[in-house]
């Protein structure tokens, strides 16, 4: 008998993790799902007691945001039960009934020695918005292939025991993103494959929210821009810096530190100028 276990964090959106709990749910029942719940305060830890019990429910401090949270849920289904699956879940993913069948087909293929990155529609356009990037940076949209990637999203993520393994769990440093690329990245550094499906497992709203927002905040001073940049979610220099020196070099890792706090110190005036140009 194959064994499951689907990882999620969540944090004050009680609708949107119900509501994938209650679809997850009605997809496939022999699972094992772990939830952190990160110290929600509009009550998200009690309904999912009431309405879901059999969910293993992890409780965070209200500072694990995703990386973290995920990492926790991952570290304490490996500690309940040698899984043969481990599959990462947004809650904000509105699954596809043939999901899990997807991805697990794909992983079948490449005999349970790859991340399968599920392919992510936008809910309205119907366009690409998760999954997986070529070299380019390009999104992979579906074509019917298994599609070696570059570079990965987390969204909803299967990985087999034999990678799980190979890499083990997220790094610690991440906090809240680049630990899903980081992974992609051991990956392959390991000598193993990151595929995304041949079809689209689910949709989702798309992120409302700019790579540029998060390296720097308009409108705001000095002081709440850099507070923002070295939030979880900014673009903290340091876990950056983590990331680029270990994956693309120290060299850019350093152009980058200085490039990120160079424009936090600039005036809006002059920003807009040059991000215009």
């Amino acid at each position: 008998m194959v064994t499951i276990a689907v990882l999620i964090t969540c944090h004050n959106r009680k609708d949107t993790t119900l509501s994938c709990l209650g679809r997850l749910f009605s997809i496939r029942k022999d699972i094992d799902v772990y939830c952190v719940d990160d110290n929600s305060t509009d009550g998200t830890a009690d309904a999912i007691r009431e309405n879901f019990p059999q969910v293993n429910l992890i409780r965070g401090d209200g500072n694990l945001f995703w990386c973290r949270g995920m990492r926790k849920a991952w570290v304490e289904a490996s500690r309940s039960r040698d899984y043969d699956f481990y599959f990462w879940l947004n809650d904000d993913l509105l699954l596809y009934d043939d999901s899990f069948d997807e991805m697990l087909e794909c992983s079948r293929i490449m005999e349970h020695k790859a991340v399968i990155a599920g392919l992510v529609q936008e809910t309205t356009t119907r366009q690409v918005v998760y999954g997986g990037y070529d070299k380019s940076k390009h999104l992979i949209p579906a074509n019917g292939e298994l599609n070696e990637v570059f570079r990965m999203n987390g969204n909803f993520v299967l990985v087999p025991k034999y990678v799980f393994e190979k890499n083990g769990f997220f790094d610690p440093v991440y906090h809240h993103d680049l630990g899903d690329v980081a992974y992609g990245h051991e990956t392959h550094k390991n000598g193993l494959h990151v595929c995304t499906t041949r079809k689209y497992i689910g949709c989702t709203d798309a992120a409302l929210q700019s790579k540029n927002t998060r390296i720097r905040l308009n409108g705001v001073s000095v002081v709440k821009r850099l507070k923002k940049l070295y939030s979880p979610l900014g673009s903290n220099p340091y876990i950056t810096f983590h990331f680029l020196s270990k994956n693309e070099g120290f060299i850019k890792a350093v152009v980058f530190f200085v490039y990120v706090h160079a424009i936090n110190l600039l005036p809006d005036c002059i920003w807009s100028k040059i991000s215009r140009s």
